[in-house]
């Protein structure tokens, strides 16, 4: 029986915005709800109703006439055919300056060097002007992709919203990413210009990535122009450029906004594609309506620039909030780096991974407390939850699942909702979500698979050069024909929350960061003597989880402490420390189905306790008997 954590008060939900929302609804539509369920279920009935009240409430400013708020066969549905608000025409960015204020700064900024600044919406402008006449110098137009190697600075900020504003398209890796990942992901798009840092500090240790642009320009053709932020070439476009009014190119409502990826299990990673109008829509309704996010709020969510919780945290500009950013390790000086910043910048709403909260309750202290806590990349643990509730009683804590793929989330809080230990409040409005067995059932209060059955604005456009969208059916529409399979086991337990129980993949997850085995594989199976490899992130019950990599070797190379210190050193420098494993096995052999197929997911079940004949049918394996090896292992 999960705990009854936390009530709202009457007062909190009546202020609330999803309040004010529900008021603007009902009198609208001549509607009357009598709790959130009830308006959940009207806005997937009418999903265009719906979504035109989010254009209306949140007053989207666009030009032209919408001919159909969203064209799809429900009798054959294809949500890649799905279109939406066609004869529309809108900018992000312009969005974001509709908020432009002299009552509080845009921006709020600290690294590890206790920097610390504020950027006013003026200068914001200033700068954003000058990166925009620059790209437009270079010839930049609707269409182009800009790319950056960045971390979660003003300057990444400033480049995404120049761009944005000519309506070209943005994509962006975190400086830890290895050379090979970036191109991995930059190669598929034909970007024009990259923006990166020479050098960047991260827990107190100096990186270089000159050696890594140098990597990209050689590796990807279609780069014109390489930018280092850390020099003369990014000063010299503020001294070569003055300030102008901002210009907004307002691009039709599927027109691209940026490009995420996928975590690359299955080999390269996908590109996915969202769409500009899609995303703005579906931000404001997240942040203001779920996480209640309102003008003069201070936003924080920790995320490097290679997660979508940043495109997500740089949203509450929309609401009229001021976005504060940390650059640098969260637990930089036994974390009182990162909070003295907190309570400096007197941040509000407060985000980051399950992972991070799951192993903080005994190190911060109570003389900062935000309004809301938020937590995704992993399911909160009802301790967690517990002990967060205890150290703040009158916090709202909201945990969130959604991902890339909608670069949203679908699971998420509610001010007119109780909080239970261990459970996400609600689905989110206008997503018609359900739990749904092996026969295709819905079920309540019984483990299902997370299944969309109506298309969401969010959901990407495309994979970026997936022919015919193949890759994309793929990867949502195998498992149930026509219905969106998301990949997550749920419980959703009527009028009391949800539970997720992890993957239903073998996708790894570090962090709260998605990370695919193909990219630690094509590492590890090049080291001189490594045959075959195999990896697996087992999830404990506090939230956190242990990644495990099993080596097959060759010329009787054995797996000494030697040898674990070079493969973890080559997937540390070529991919990222996320990819690190915390323990590592030699194996005799790695198991795979007769058509060739590595089978991740049934060592992870062995070793989260499940019987070898439960974990995978052996009819379907070239090697079974190698199982048991695992099974051994896992037994101690």
């Amino acid at each position: 029986m999960s705990e009854l954590l936390w009530v709202p008060t009457e007062q909190s939900k009546i202020n609330s915005v999803i309040w004010n929302y529900k008021e603007y609804i009902e009198k609208s539509y001549n509607l009357s709800f009598d709790n959130y369920h009830e308006m959940q279920l009207w806005s997937i009935a009418h999903i265009d109703k719906f979504w035109t009240s989010i254009i209306n409430y949140f007053k989207i400013s666009y030009s032209g006439t919408c001919k159909q708020v969203l064209q799809w066969d429900h009798a054959d549905p294809d949500f890649t055919a799905a279109k939406w608000f066609e004869g529309i025409y809108l900018s992000y960015s312009e969005h974001i300056f509709k908020q432009k204020s002299q009552l509080r700064p845009a921006l709020k900024y600290a690294n590890e060097n206790h920097t610390y600044t504020e950027i006013s919406w003026h200068e914001l402008e200033e700068m954003v002007s000058c990166v925009q006449q620059y790209l437009i110098k270079k010839g930049i137009v609707k269409g182009d992709r800009i790319v950056g190697i960045l971390n979660n600075t003003i300057e990444t900020i400033v480049i995404f919203l120049a761009a944005n504003s000519l309506g070209a398209i943005w994509s962006c890796c975190s400086p830890d990413f290895g050379d090979k990942s970036m191109v991995d992901r930059f190669l598929q798009i034909d970007p024009k210009i990259l923006f990166y840092q020479s050098s960047y500090q991260y827990n107190s240790k100096i990186f270089s990535k000159k050696e890594s642009a140098i990597f990209l320009k050689d590796s990807i053709e279609s780069l014109q122009d390489i930018v280092d932020i850390n020099a003369s070439e990014w000063t010299s476009i503020f001294e070569d450029y003055d300030p102008r009014p901002l210009s907004f190119e307002r691009v039709e409502f599927d027109h691209p906004i940026w490009i995420l990826y996928s975590s690359g299990t299955t080999g390269n990673p996908k590109a996915i594609t969202h769409r500009t109008g899609g995303n703005l829509i579906e931000h404001y309704k997240a942040l203001a309506l779920h996480q209640n996010v309102k003008v003069g709020d201070n936003f924080l969510w920790y995320s490097t620039t290679g997660w979508m919780m940043w495109n997500y945290a740089l949203s509450s500009l929309l609401c009229g909030a001021t976005l504060c950013l940390f650059d640098g390790i969260i637990n930089h000086d036994n974390h009182q780096t990162f909070w003295n910043f907190l309570r400096r910048a007197e941040v509000d709403h407060l985000g980051a991974g399950a992972v991070y909260f799951n192993s903080i309750a005994d190190l911060v202290s109570t003389d900062y407390v935000p309004h809301v806590i938020g937590s995704t990349g992993s399911p909160l643990s009802a301790t967690t939850f517990q002990e967060l509730q205890i150290k703040f009683p009158n916090v709202h804590i909201i945990s969130l699942s959604g991902g890339t793929d909608v670069c949203s989330a679908f699971l998420t809080g509610s001010q007119w909702l109780p909080v239970y230990a261990g459970l996400l409040q609600c689905v989110a409005l206008g997503a018609d979500i359900v739990a749904m067995n092996e026969h295709g059932e819905v079920v309540e209060d019984e483990v299902g698979e997370l299944i969309i059955r109506k298309p969401m604005p969010s959901m990407p456009i495309y994979f970026w050069n997936d022919k015919d969208n193949i890759k994309y059916k793929e990867s949502y529409f195998t498992k149930f024909k026509q219905l969106w399979s998301h990949g997550d086991w749920i419980k959703i337990i009527p009028h009391k929350g949800i539970i997720i129980y992890g993957r239903s993949d073998a996708t790894l997850n570090r962090g709260g960061i998605r990370m695919g085995t193909a990219e630690l594989y094509n590492t590890v199976n090049i080291i001189p003597n490594v045959s075959d490899s195999l990896v697996i992130a087992v999830d404990k019950e506090d939230g956190s989880a242990v990644m495990i990599l099993f080596v097959q070797l060759r010329n009787n190379q054995i797996l000494d402490e030697n040898f674990s210190s070079l493969i973890k050193s080559k997937l540390r420098t070529q991919n990222s420390p996320r990819h690190v494993p915390d323990i590592i096995y030699q194996v005799q052999d790695i198991p795979y189905t007769l058509s060739g197929k590595k089978l991740e997911l049934p060592v992870k079940k062995i070793f989260s306790g499940i019987s070898l004949e439960q974990a995978v049918a052996k009819d379907i394996m070239r090697n079974p008997a190698c199982l048991e090896e695992y099974q051994r292992i896992m037994s101690g």
